[in-house]
Order: C-alpha cells, then sequence, then structure tokens
C-alpha cells in the first residue's frame, strides 16, 4: 500500500505511475529507507520572517489566515503516522481505509509536546474539533502523462501550504492500482482556509491539465472530528 505523506522533498513519479521515494526522512525516522506503506516527506521548512509576510499578504488579498493552536500543530504532527490499512482504500470508504486509532494516539502525545502553543478557542475543553479533509479518487487514463500530472500537482500543493500559511497539515498521494486508480489525500485547519487556495495561479493551472487525465473522478469532502472525552477521532462527510 505504498503512498506518501508530504506534509520538502518530494518523491520522484515515474512514468508508469510508481513512486520512486527520495532519500529523507521517513515516519521511522530511517534516513536510509526507501520503501514501505508510507513515508512522510515535510514541506521544506521556512524562516519566521518568511512566514509573518506570507500571514500580512493573505490578509491584504483578503484570504483567512491560519496561525499556530497546540491542536492543530498536534494534528500536523500525528498525521505523519497516516497510512492504509485495507488493500482497497483508493475506492473505499474514508473513515475505515486509515489508522485513526493510531493516529489519535498519538495526537494526544503530541498535545503535551506543544503545550506552549496558543489553544484552539473552545466553549468548553469537552467541545468537539472539527478539520477539514479531501479525498480525490480518480481512475487515470493509461495515456496521460503522469510525471506532468504529479510535478503540477505538487506546484499546486507546495503554492496552497505556503500561501495558507500552513494551514494544509497533510497531503498524502498514492501511486497507481492494477486498474489505474489512484488517491490523493489533504487534511486543513479550515475549510474555508481549503477553499481559498481554488483560485491560486498554480491550483488552476492543474486543473486544466488534468481535465483530460481520468476515466472519472470523484471529491469526498469529510469533517475529520476529535472527540476530547473519548479520544477518538470520527470521519463523516461534510
Amino acid at each position: 500500500m505504498p503512498g506518501v505523506c508530504i506534509s520538502g522533498e518530494y518523491p520522484e513519479f515515474d512514468k508508469s505511475g510508481k513512486f520512486v521515494i527520495p532519500t529523507g526522512s521517513s515516519k521511522n525516522g530511517n534516513n536510509n529507507q526507501k520503501e514501505g506503506p508510507s513515508s512522510c516527506c515535510p514541506f521544506h521548512t521556512d524562516h519566521e520572517v518568511d512566514r509573518l509576510k506570507r500571514e500580512q499578504l493573505a490578509r491584504e488579498q483578503g484570504r483567512p489566515v491560519y496561525t499556530l493552536t497546540r491542536e492543530d500543530e498536534s494534528m500536523r504532527e500525528a498525521l505523519k503516522l497516516f497510512q492504509a490499512v485495507r488493500d482497497d482504500y483508493r475506492t473505499a470508504d474514508y473513515g475505515e481505509s486509515f489508522n485513526w486509532d493510531e493516529i489519535a494516539a498519538e495526537y494526544k502525545k503530541q498535545l503535551i509536546k506543544f503545550n506552549h502553543l496558543p489553544p484552539r478557542e473552545l466553549k468548553t475543553p469537552e467541545e468537539p474539533l472539527d478539520w477539514f479533509a479531501v479525498a480525490f479518487r480518480s481512475q487515470r487514463r493509461k495515456d496521460c502523462d503522469n510525471v506532468d500530472l504529479f510535478d503540477a500537482d505538487k506546484n499546486a500543493y507546495e503554492e496552497a501550504y505556503y500561501a495558507t500559511n500552513k494551514s494544509l497539515l497533510m497531503y498524502w498521494y498514492t501511486d497507481l492500482d492494477q486498474d489505474n486508480n489512484c488517491l490523493a489525500s489533504c487534511v486543513w485547519t479550515d475549510r474555508d482556509i481549503a477553499r481559498s487556495v481554488n483560485t491560486l495561479p498554480h491550483h488552476r493551472e492543474a486543473a486544466q491539465l488534468s481535465a483530460g487525465s481520468y476515466v472519472h473522478y470523484t471529491v469526498d469532502r469529510c469533517r475529520i472530528q476529535w472527540d476530547p472525552v473519548n479520544s477518538t477521532f470520527k470521519i463523516s462527510p461534510w
């Protein structure tokens, strides 16, 4: 079940639709690991000054702005464990296809690590927390250029990550199965921020390129809700 969790260094993508995972940090911390069910590639770290400049630019352009919170940064780290738990995850139910229990346990640990950050504004400590997920399921045409498509996707999501001041917590991308099915999934701190990236230049370019690349595709929008009382995630349509 190969997939890449991009949350810097992107994998290479050959014309057959298979990943060539770069040497770099994996979720197991092994810098030489190139194979496995899932690898995590963090976006390039940037300077705090650059982050503040982007935040100011977003405000000037009237776009919603993400600011660091304890819960969101804990979720960003926990999602580095994201991986499929069934073979048909490219087409199966999103809530039943991934290791949400493992992610929930890691999220609780990360809350302690990020205790120095300001929390989300909640009415009560028992109030559920929501994150916004998109699952893009597609069947590729056999004659489409997978390399160009992946490069366009990479540019669009790096653009989104930086333009929203890192509101994009995770981007997870699979290779193709024997029927050319693929799944790309992203998780955001906020639904309105996620919607705001659709007008960005690289996102428009990727949409134009992908128009003739698929036999068919569907887009599922999901709510990832944290229940602080039971320490579990609930996945539901949004």
